[in-house]
């Protein structure tokens, strides 16, 4: 895989996660502030709380995944 081929597909992996994350905090955001109010009564702290997780676990994978099959 070229260079180019990599950055766009990270490229793109990253608008995707920013897009699919856009639109499903709100739902998780206020699911959690009804679970645990007093930890997170701020919407906007919990919402980057959560895009933080799922962009680091999402990212983390595919370079696993990426790494894992240049190796071989």
């Amino acid at each position: 895989m070229s260079r180019r081929q990599a950055i766009f597909i990270f490229g793109v992996l990253g608008f995707t996660i920013g897009s699919v994350g856009y639109m499903a905090v709100p739902e998780v955001a206020l699911w959690l502030g009804s679970v645990l109010p007093e930890v997170f009564a701020n919407q906007a702290v919990l919402g980057s709380i959560l895009a933080g997780i799922v962009g680091s676990a999402v990212s983390t994978f595919a370079v696993v995944t990426w790494a894992n099959r240049s190796a071989a």
